[in-house]
């Protein structure tokens, strides 16, 4: 069921005029639960083989996980193929704010079926920070070589646009209009800006990244080789720029930007406008 039509049915069986995750949240197992399935790309339960009305895999296993506090506008939904893998197919993680928005947190996407890159020394968090020294270099340098964007240990199934989607239908059933997200990486961000971000802060910071990069820039002169992530080139490219500044090109901390989109906003920001991903 779509979240629109799910809060619908809360209106007429309920009385229930959700405005909020927190309002969501307080009403019964039953009732949220197919609320917030909609968040989750309908052909992936048929794709891994989990049903999508008791959220269990073929072995029976509950597959579908919701993490929805009452009391609080908290939501953390885990979908997995079987409990025993490590890595969600897909994981989202949203809050309301106090001023009636929404902020997602995480939204993680992986293909279980592919390789798995152990790129952090904890295998329980699939995140590090630009420059941390919790890196595994030497899985950095595979997973990069295999195509994939710092901070990724799969590679995703292209259903980003297609979740985002699906939240803003939730969203807008409960008259939330603005949702907001810190991009961890700069991959991220220009991600953000092709799907209908733009910055409440950090542009300038993404504007000056984009002009280093250019010819007689000070990133530019860093691609120098001196590293696997440093690589006369990798300026031409979405993924190439994330990994150098993962590597510390920047000679500063990475400040993750504040982005928001007006829920069914199709205008797009471009501070990398002729990039292409790989």
């Amino acid at each position: 069921m779509p979240p629109f039509e799910a809060v619908n049915e809360i209106k007429g069986r309920f009385g229930v005029d959700a405005h909020s995750l927190r309002d969501i949240n307080a009403l019964p197992v039953d009732i949220k639960e197919a609320i917030y399935v909609g968040l989750i790309p309908g052909d992936l339960f048929a794709m891994y083989g989990v049903d999508a009305k008791t959220f269990r895999n073929k072995k029976g296993e509950r597959s579908l996980e919701f993490i929805y506090p009452p009391g609080e506008g908290i939501l953390k939904v885990s979908l997995k193929r079987s409990v025993e893998d490590i890595d969600p197919i897909v994981y989202i993680q949203l809050r309301d704010t106090i001023y009636n928005q929404a902020e997602f947190e995480w939204i993680i996407i992986n293909d279980p079926d592919s390789e798995r890159f152990n790129i952090n020394r904890n295998p329980g968090t699939q995140f590090l920070p630009p420059s941390s020294r919790f890196r595994n270099i030497p899985e950095e340098i595979r997973a990069m070589k295999a195509g994939l964007a710092p901070g990724q240990v799969h590679r995703g199934l292209h259903k980003f646009q297609g979740i985002i989607d699906l939240l803003e239908q939730l969203l807008s059933s409960i008259r939330i209009s603005l949702i907001i997200g810190f991009p961890y990486a700069y991959h991220n961000a220009i991600e953000l800006e092709r799907i209908g971000f733009f910055y409440a802060s950090g542009r300038d910071m993404m504007e000056r990244i984009h002009q280093g990069f250019q010819a007689g820039g000070e990133l530019l002169s860093r691609l120098d080789g001196s590293s696997p992530f440093r690589q006369p080139g990798m300026e031409k490219t979405i993924r190439g720029r994330s990994w150098a500044i993962h590597d510390g090109i920047l000679g500063e901390p990475w400040i993750c930007p504040k982005m928001q989109k007006i829920v069914g906003r199709k205008a797009r920001d471009f501070t990398f406008p002729d990039a292409f991903y790989l």
